[in-house]
Formats: structure tokens, C-alpha cells, sequence
């Protein structure tokens, strides 16, 4: 099994409702990592969060699983007044970057470089 984590930068209820959620990730998003991921960015959506913000600059691997669940989370929130998903992945993380440019997904999934564009990106979303 390989190793995955993901932590919520602050408790859900010290976020209201306008300020983005921040979720970061690290380690290898795959298959096994997949469920957990969207059951977490789920939890938030439920909970009437509308702009979340995943960072994975620490993401060593990602398969198309997880990127599935990141498209699927991207419509899922698109489809909620003011909602957006950005994505934050550094650009030396060259591996990672790699596989979202081969699937072709960018006009799906707000990717940033930084951690501050990325909260730029969902204030003017919302």
C-alpha cells in the first residue's frame, strides 16, 4: 500500500461558510488514496463549503483515479453558486505536472503554482 495523507489545514467549523476550505495532500494519490480523498472533499461540500483548495505540492504520484476524483469534486462545486475547486501544485513538481498534461484535463481543474494564487484564484470565484 503506498503512502497517502491528507489534513485539513484548520477544524471545518473555524471555516465559515465564504472562506476556502484549504486540504493538503502529500505522498502517492492513487487507487487506494482515491476513496479517502473524495470522501474528504465530499465531507466539505456537504457541509456547504463552496471553494476548496487542495494542495498537493507534496504529491509524488497522482493516477487517473484521483484525478478523476478531482474533476468529478471541480463539477461537483461548479454547479454551486460561487463554488470552484483550485488545485495547487508546484512548478518542480515536474512528475506530477507531467500526468495532468498528458490526461488533458486542464480546463477542468484549476492547477496554480502556489498557495497564494491558488487563494487569489477562488476570491475572485467567489
Amino acid at each position: 500500500m503506498a503512502l497517502f495523507y491528507i489534513t485539513d489545514e484548520m477544524a471545518a467549523e473555524d471555516v465559515n461558510d465564504d472562506e476556502p476550505v484549504v486540504l493538503v495532500a502529500g505522498g502517492e494519490l492513487d487507487f487506494h488514496a482515491s476513496p479517502t480523498l473524495r470522501e474528504r472533499i465530499a465531507a466539505h461540500i456537504s457541509a456547504g463549503k463552496r471553494r476548496v483548495l487542495l494542495d498537493i505540492s507534496t504529491v509524488t504520484f497522482i493516477d487517473s483515479t484521483a484525478i478523476g476524483v478531482l474533476i468529478a469534486s471541480a463539477v461537483k462545486l461548479q454547479n454551486v453558486d460561487g463554488g470552484s475547486l483550485a488545485v495547487v501544485c508546484a512548478d518542480d513538481n515536474e512528475k506530477v505536472l507531467r500526468i495532468f498534461d498528458i490526461a488533458g484535463v486542464a480546463s477542468l481543474i484549476e492547477l496554480h503554482p502556489s498557495r497564494h494564487e491558488a487563494l487569489s484564484a477562488l476570491a475572485i470565484a467567489g
